[in-house]
């Protein structure tokens, strides 16, 4: 849609994870030298956990491109399962065919494909995207799955991923040995402001273009995505939208805010009560980040400020379709002159030439921010 008025070659903020994209912040770059070493040095159980958005299945995506040839790679995105369908689930990931009748069966079957792919020197390794929605019981079927191993070495090496509940998780009672199994464990987190700032430019150079975020609206995006890098794509790419369709080929912080409050605020459930989200401008998030405040007075704040947003938007909607309707109405209306003497036709013409130059004069000119209804 805008890729040629901003000489872009593709999208460069788009919401699906593309290892291509993937930027390596230091604490990025940690994480793929955890998850390598957990998958060459077979040390059974590997973690990796961050915040919704972080970057966690981009880094799978990652991993999973790089890893061939002696690396078998089987991935799990469908996580909320019982115990009882995992291993089917492990079968099917892994292309193990045949009729299993039981559970005994089926077991069997996944250890002679581990022992398989051993004698042919090549790696199993799991990848299981939003562990966070296995239950303790489908945890435990994991954990005695690793559990065959060739001398020292396992068999099947598991990668958690996951938000950072299943942290909380992995403490329960009845995980103390698959958490005892656990030899990396890393915690990702969003990107700095700095980073930040390095993540957009870093995008927008990988897909051909450069200057289009000024100095002041990469400040502003990190203020209001508080460095979560999908938060920081859906506002890119929709400030890309609405400036394609403004002419505007540079956007500052002013247009940041034009963007943010013409989406009537975030539709993400926010955790932290307390924390800015997408509908809370620039200056109320300076405000609460200068110092900690009264709770109760941010709460009001941070209200208010999206009732202004929204306000604001309501009032901008309701002029872009009266204002028109109020034109064309006027346009229809005969007015009817009464037959006047001949000595006076010219006098009424000019009266009637004034008053078309008044009325042209107060017409209503479209709005300028149309676009403002496509994000509504």
């Amino acid at each position: 849609m805008y890729e040629e008025f901003y000489g872009l070659k593709e999208r460069p903020f788009n919401l699906v994870p593309d290892p291509e994209y993937l930027y390596l912040s230091p604490q990025h770059k940690l994480a793929k030298a955890y998850l390598e070493y957990g998958i060459s040095q077979r040390v059974g159980f590997v973690v990796l956990t961050g915040e919704v958005g972080a970057g966690k299945t981009t880094l799978i995506k990652a991993i999973i491109k790089v890893y061939g040839g002696n690396h078998r790679l089987g991935v799990l995105y469908q996580t909320s399962v019982g115990a009882e369908d995992l291993l089917e689930l492990l079968l099917t990931e892994f292309e193990v065919r045949g009729r299993f009748t039981s559970r005994a069966a089926r077991l069997a079957a996944f250890n002679q494909f581990l022992l398989a792919a051993y004698a042919r020197k090549e790696s199993v390794v799991l990848l299981v995207d939003e562990a966070q929605n296995l239950g303790p019981e489908a945890l435990e079927e994991l954990r005695l799955l690793s559990n065959l191993q060739a001398g020292k070495d396992p068999l099947l090496q598991v990668i958690l991923v996951g938000q950072p509940s299943l942290r909380d998780k992995l403490k329960h009672p009845s995980l103390r040995q698959l958490a005892q199994r656990i030899a990396v464990h890393y915690h990702l987190r969003p990107l700095e402001r700095r980073e930040t700032k390095e993540y957009i430019l870093f995008r927008l150079h990988r897909a051909g273009g450069s200057g289009i975020f000024q100095e002041s609206a990469l400040e502003r995006i990190y203020e209001y995505t508080l460095g979560v890098p999908r938060r920081i794509n859906a506002l890119c790419d929709l400030a890309l939208v609405a400036g394609f369709a403004e002419g505007r080929h540079e956007i500052d912080a002013e247009f940041i805010d034009t963007v943010v409050g013409a989406q009537g605020g975030s539709l993400e459930a926010e955790e932290d009560e307390d924390r800015p989200s997408l509908e809370t401008p620039a200056a109320a998030v300076q405000t609460l980040e200068s110092g900690s405040g009264n709770n109760h007075l941010k709460k009001e704040l941070l209200d208010l400020s999206g009732r202004l947003t929204r306000l604001e938007g309501l009032v901008l909607e309701i002029s872009n379709h009266l204002l028109p309707l109020i034109t064309d109405l006027l346009s229809k209306i005969e007015v009817k002159t009464p037959v006047v003497p001949l000595a006076s036709e010219a006098a009424d013409q000019i009266d009637s030439e004034e008053a078309a130059v008044v009325r042209s004069e107060n017409e209503p000119t479209q709005a300028k921010a149309w676009w403002s209804r496509f994000f509504r």
